[in-house]
C-alpha cells in the first residue's frame, strides 16, 4: 500500500504535476497554525447536535429520554429516522471538516511530512469536543459518528468496513453499544491488514480511538452483563436515570 499524499489511505488527491511534492521544515507559524486548527475543531465537536436537533424537531432534550446519551442510537430511539439521520450526519461531519482543512485548505501552510499527524490531532480534537463539550459542562457522547467522520476523511475504505461491520451488529443483536465496539474493534485490526506498520501514525491513532470509544463505553457494558442495556428498538422515554452513566461520559 503506498503512502498518500494529501489523505492517508483514502488518496483524495493525487500528488500536483505526477511528481513529487517537497517537504519543508515547519515554522512557528505551522505550529500556530495547527494549534489554532486544533481549538476550532474541539469546538465544533463540542456542538451538541443530538441536543440542538432534538429541540428544533421535537422540542425535546434527548438527554431526558431513552439511554440520555447525546449521540446518533439515542437520537434513533427518541426522535426516530429522521432525527437519528440528521444527528448522524452532524456528528459525523464534525470529525471529516477538520481533517479535510488540513488536506484541502491548508496543505501549502503543513509540511508533507507532519500532513498525517496534523490531520490525527484535529481529528482528535473534534472527537474529544464530542466526548467532553465545552457546552455540556465537558459531558457528552460516546464520539462513534465523530470517531467515523475522521476516519472517512482519513482513509474512507477502512470507515466503510468498519460501518458495514458496525451494520452486520446493529441487525443481528439490535444493541448499538455492541456494534459500535465492534465497529471500533475492527478499526486498528483493519488499518493493520491494509498498511501493517507502514502508517504507524494512523495505526496508533487507531488504537487510540478504539480504547477510548470502548472506554467510554464502560457503563454500557455493565447494563450488558446485568442484561439491562437498552436495544435500538426501544423507545421508553422515562425512568433516563436508571439508564444514564453515573460518572463521567
Amino acid at each position: 500500500m503506498t503512502p498518500c499524499f494529501i489523505t492517508v489511505g483514502g488518496c483524495i488527491v493525487d500528488p500536483p504535476q505526477g511528481g513529487a511534492v517537497a517537504s519543508t521544515a515547519p515554522t512557528m507559524t505551522t505550529y500556530l497554525i495547527l494549534i489554532g486548527i486544533c481549538i476550532i475543531s474541539y469546538l465544533l465537536g463540542s456542538i451538541p447536535f443530538g441536543v440542538i436537533i432534538g429541540k428544533m424537531l421535537k422540542g425535546i432534550d434527548i438527554r431526558t429520554t431513552g439511554s440520555g446519551n447525546i449521540g446518533t442510537s439515542n437520537a434513533f430511539r427518541a426522535l426516530g429516522p429522521l432525527g437519528g439521520s440528521l444527528v448522524f450526519l452532524a456528528d459525523t461531519l464534525k470529525g471529516s471538516i477538520p481533517v479535510l482543512v488540513i488536506a484541502f485548505l491548508v496543505p501549502k501552510l503543513i509540511p508533507l511530512d507532519m500532513r498525517t499527524i496534523a490531520q490525527i490531532a484535529v481529528g482528535i480534537c473534534a472527537i474529544l469536543g464530542h466526548t467532553y463539550s465545552v457546552f455540556l459542562k465537558f459531558t457528552g457522547g460516546k464520539g462513534v459518528a465523530t470517531s467515523f467522520g475522521v476516519i472517512v476523511a482519513m482513509c474512507w475504505y477502512v470507515a466503510l468496513i468498519c460501518l458495514g461491520i458496525w451494520g452486520i451488529v446493529v441487525l443481528t443483536t439490535k444493541i448499538s453499544s455492541v456494534a459500535s465496539m465492534t465497529g471500533a474493534i475492527a478499526f486498528p485490526i483493519t488499518t493493520y491488514i491494509f498498511f501493517k506498520t507502514n502508517d504507524m501514525p494512523l495505526l496508533i491513532f487507531s488504537i487510540v480511538a478504539c480504547l477510548l470509544i470502548i472506554y467510554l463505553h464502560r457503563s454500557n457494558i455493565k447494563r450488558l452483563i446485568n442484561g439491562e442495556e437498552l436495544k435500538m428498538s426501544t423507545k421508553e422515554k422515562k425512568n433516563v436515570s436508571e439508564f444514564k452513566e453515573k460518572e463521567e461520559k
